[in-house]
């Protein structure tokens, strides 16, 4: 097992009604390789998503809202913490708070001065609004 894969995070994932003769030759050829089942589907994968034409745009995506949601996650402990919070613009980047600033320009300086990439700026005071509702797609 390569090193760097115990730190990889990973999922467990069903696949249902998967054609059994083809699983059979990919559980062979990956003996044979001396792989993982799992690698071979990765690789597939990677394969079929390179294919895509836009990729690399829907991997920027994926990473924008894996950054709001952790940085959102960051700002909730924080104003569970300090409930006395007024009014202002909240930064909050890379896992942790930047600062609360008086105007949303300097929010927006100190997010391109401090933040590597994605940078949550937030209007204090904060408003909770109804709970988001994702529709999906209809198939």
């Amino acid at each position: 097992m390569n090193w760097l894969n115990r730190f990889k995070k990973t999922r467990l994932v069903a696949i249902k009604n998967f054609d059994d003769e083809l699983y059979r030759l990919v559980k062979t050829y990956a003996s044979l390789e001396g792989r993982t089942i799992s690698s071979i589907f990765e690789e597939a994968i990677r394969l079929w998503l390179e294919n895509k034409g836009n990729y690399e745009e829907v991997r920027t995506w994926v990473r924008l809202e894996q950054a709001y949601n952790e940085n959102y996650k960051v700002f909730r402990e924080y104003i569970e913490k300090h409930k006395d919070l007024r009014q202002g613009y909240i930064v909050v980047c890379d896992g942790k708070v930047i600062g609360i600033f008086r105007s949303y320009e300097e929010s927006i300086k100190a997010s391109r001065n401090k933040c590597r990439i994605h940078s949550l700026i937030i209007k204090l005071p904060h408003e909770e609004r109804g709970e988001e509702i994702e529709l999906g797609f209809p198939w």
